[in-house]
């Protein structure tokens, strides 16, 4: 697991290890990795290699939601923040 993740706005998300949790720069809150995941989606990791960042692989689940809420986007305009 990296210490260190990415979301779709560019915000990197930092683990904190006494809340066991990740933050971002501006520590507003610290929140499991499963739930950054749940609010921005996939999320981007360093490469090993090159350092460059990569997108983690969706799930079914995440696909189905994902999808789900640009459809809803879509026909409704943005329902989810």
């Amino acid at each position: 697991m990296s210490d260190t993740y990415r979301d779709k706005d560019g915000d990197q998300w930092f683990w904190d290890a006494e809340s066991e949790g990740y933050y971002t720069r501006d520590m507003w809150d610290v929140l499991p990795l499963d739930r950054v995941r749940e609010i921005y989606g996939p999320l981007e990791v360093r490469e090993s290699g090159s350092g460059s960042w990569v997108r983690e692989p969706e799930t079914q689940e995440q696909l189905l939601r994902r999808i789900i809420r640009e459809e809803l986007d879509r026909r409704l305009g943005k329902v989810h923040t």
